[in-house]
């Protein structure tokens, strides 16, 4: 039943997400929030992460890592989940997409998952860094998402998105794509890698709200 949650999560999930074309939709939901911070020299220096799980995702989660049947998680049992996790999306860039001047940039690997439960709610929370060094300004491009669609992980305010300790002149645009225009665009790639080979590909970006730095150039 472990190797269930962690699918869930988007690791193992994708056979039981992309069964047939018209099951290729959300079966958890996560509200998020992202904190991109830079140091003082302008380069990026770590990525902050809360997300924050819906209710019955998470009394599934209780059900299945709570060992001593006492109906909650102690200390024990919400380690093994944060391992779990981080172990299940390791292997898709931690959710995240990082792009630089077209470039994807990978993450390094997380060490300081921390879980909880609040008001009925698992709660996740983690820093990332990327492998290779980013200037911010090379205004690059963050996205939070689950390439295999099982999970939705939506930032549904414009303060869920935050830039700290930018240099002068950096900004942001939170950029939320509009479904239609995003399919209308990449019809042909959709048609082709989608419905062809659904676990094969990572077309669910087109969907990620993303944030994009803008640096004014320099002089």
């Amino acid at each position: 039943m472990v190797r269930w949650v962690t699918a869930s999560l988007g690791a193992l999930g994708a056979v039981l997400a992309f069964s047939q074309p018209a099951l290729a939709h959300p079966h958890v939901f996560a509200e998020a929030r992202l904190e991109v911070v830079a140091t003082d020299s302008g380069m990026l220096e770590e990525l902050r992460h809360v997300w924050r799980f819906d209710e019955l995702f998470t009394s599934t989660v209780i059900f299945e890592f709570d060992a001593n049947t006492d109906n909650r998680l102690d200390g024990g049992e919400l380690a093994e989940v944060a391992n779990v996790v981080t172990t299940s999306i390791a292997d898709f860039n931690y959710f995240q997409s990082v792009i630089v001047k077209d470039d994807n940039i990978d993450i390094a690997p997380i060490d300081d998952m921390l879980v909880d439960v609040v008001d009925g709610q698992l709660i996740m929370i983690f820093t990332s860094r990327t492998v290779a060094p980013v200037r911010l300004a090379d205004n690059p491009a963050f996205s939070v998402y689950d390439p295999t669609f099982y999970t939705s992980i939506e930032f549904y305010t414009d303060e869920d998105m935050q830039l700290l300790n930018a240099p002068v002149g950096c900004g942001f645009d939170k950029i939320v794509p509009d479904p239609e225009e995003a399919i209308a665009q990449n019809q042909a790639s959709l048609t082709d890698a989608w419905f062809s080979d659904p676990e094969g590909n990572d077309l669910s970006r087109i969907f990620a709200t993303r944030m994009e730095i803008r640096c004014a150039p320099a002089g």
